[in-house]
């Protein structure tokens, strides 16, 4: 299900659903059908074809005030509307919009970005808890890449993003 919202005026509340594992999309295209709002916000990845923003989760909004939210628990690919004791949990469109435009920041990101790192290519980690040790490049693909490190005397092979090593 495409992350956008409706042109239609929006209510203030989103209730959130729960979904089926990775039944993402099924409840959110049943739930269109049955003229409810849905916005599930989705990330693209290098890697993935999708990947849901917060994962078995959905947003859902009444068509109107006539029509009961009681048809979501039982439609196909829903687990539950999530509720805090008997009370529905509904988050504000603030909340919805928020979460729809950092789903398309991330998706926008190009983390595969070539980096140029090759084996045999001499690096220091620059971030984490491996900051300032210096290695080896023994292999990358997209974003990974191995790193021969000596540590205690030893030599281990770790894997790491490009974006935390720095060539020397």
């Amino acid at each position: 299900m495409n992350a956008r919202l409706p042109n239609d005026p929006i209510p203030t509340r989103w209730y959130v659903v729960k979904s089926k594992p990775r039944a993402e999309r099924e409840a959110a295209e049943q739930l269109t059908r049955q003229d409810y709002r849905v916005v599930l916000p989705e990330l693209i990845q290098p890697r993935k074809r999708w990947e849901a923003l917060f994962p078995s989760y959905l947003f859902v909004q009444p068509a109107d005030e006539t029509h009961s939210i009681a048809p979501v628990r039982s439609t196909l690919g829903v687990s539950q509307l999530v509720r805090f004791g008997t009370t529905h949990a509904t988050v504000p469109d603030q909340v919805v919009q928020d979460a729809l435009a950092i789903a398309r920041w991330m998706s926008q990101r190009d983390e595969a970005v070539v980096h140029g790192l090759t084996a045999g290519t001499p690096v220091m980690m620059v971030e984490g808890p491996l900051k300032g040790l210096q290695g080896l490049v023994t292999a990358s693909a997209q974003d990974r890449v191995f790193v021969l490190l000596e540590i205690m005397g030893r030599e281990v092979t770790v894997q790491a993003q490009a974006r935390v090593l720095r060539t020397m």
